[in-house]
């Protein structure tokens, strides 16, 4: 499984013109100090400027983002929480609580954040960014699909996005698309050495997928021993035949597992969270019902590939079904 590409933190780009000119002060040295990674004396700046001002928002983020650079994440988490209490409807402090989530491994806890950051604001490429490296992790591989996708929508020059998008087209078997995917991220980044590294082996599995599809081609040509079939017999195979005919059908029974084993995995991971996603969604939406539209979408689609995956299979074990009855038949 190729590794995702982690998105750093959202950081402020405009500060709040401060009232007290001593806590602006430590703030300036602060962020002069975190420009020069020197995160430890920054942190000392921003920890006089909240000793001052305990609702500093600028001095809190300022020591969130020191303690995320230097590595530690409960320090970051727990400034970041004090930041959602001071300011609720703050977008980028739920989306970073995401990012940090996913840095550390809690996936299910940074979905959590990373809807509420989504609610907070629709228009935040970052957000359905580390959305889909959690919900991949998770195996809801079809939800991170479409936040790539949302992403990807907000800002087309996400190059991340597109390689990120990729690898969940390689661990879906869509490796079709994953190169798609792999190239429209190289196209835009040249140098992308993941992409890359992608898009290589994507293209090498594609081609073994397409070599072993090769070998299903029998049945035309067992259709060619119909002619020396005597009337009123069993149509006897001659042993190289035969041999090819064994192989034929334990391929066509080993693609079937295949395929119903991807039938049931995918109701596993993708029909039924998708359904208790809807439900999440129909008990928490309120009045803004954009995120169970989001959530019904997403079940429609799992859906609908879970049938198609089902059809497959029926198709499959039918075509094993008429091999069997044709070897065996007895001639005309």
């Amino acid at each position: 499984m190729h590794e995702a590409e982690f998105w750093p933190l959202i950081v402020q780009r405009e500060y709040n013109n401060m009232t007290n000119p001593d806590v602006d002060r430590f703030c300036q040295q602060g962020r002069a100090l975190m420009k020069s990674r020197d995160y430890e004396s920054a942190s000392a700046a921003f920890a006089d400027a909240v000793a001052m001002d305990p609702d500093c928002c600028d001095a809190h983020e300022g020591l969130a983002t020191c303690a995320f650079a230097s590595g530690d994440y409960p320090a970051a988490i727990d400034q970041f929480l004090k930041l959602t209490l001071l300011q609720p409807m703050e977008s980028r402090y739920y989306t970073n609580l995401g990012a940090i989530h996913n840095r550390i491994g809690d996936y299910m806890k940074a979905c959590d954040y990373l809807r509420k950051a989504i609610q907070r604001n629709k228009k935040c490429a970052e957000s359905y960014y580390n959305l889909g490296i959690a919900q991949r992790k998770l195996k809801q591989n079809t939800m991170a699909v479409s936040a790539y996708k949302e992403a990807i929508k907000i800002d087309p020059q996400m190059v991340e996005a597109y390689q990120n998008l990729g690898n969940v087209y390689v661990d879906m078997g869509n490796l079709q698309m994953a190169i798609t995917n792999f190239k429209k991220a190289l196209e835009i980044k040249p140098d992308f050495e993941k992409a890359r590294a992608g898009l290589e082996k994507a293209e090498q599995q594609l081609e073994i997928a397409k070599g072993r599809n090769t070998q299903f081609g029998r049945l035309n040509a067992i259709e060619s021993t119909v002619s020396n079939v005597t009337v009123g017999q069993t149509r006897e195979l001659r042993d190289d035949e035969r041999i090819e005919d064994r192989n034929c059908i334990r391929q066509m029974s080993e693609e079937i597992e295949r395929l119903s084993k991807g039938c049931v995995e995918h109701l596993r991971l993708h029909v039924i969270p998708a359904i208790l996603e809807v439900e999440r969604a129909m008990a928490t939406s309120g009045d803004d019902k954009f995120e169970l539209v989001e959530a019904a979408d997403l079940m429609k689609t799992a859906t609908h590939q879970w049938t198609a995956l089902r059809r497959t299979v029926k198709k499959k074990v039918a075509e094993l079904a008429d091999h069997e009855r044709f070897v065996n038949a007895p001639a005309n």
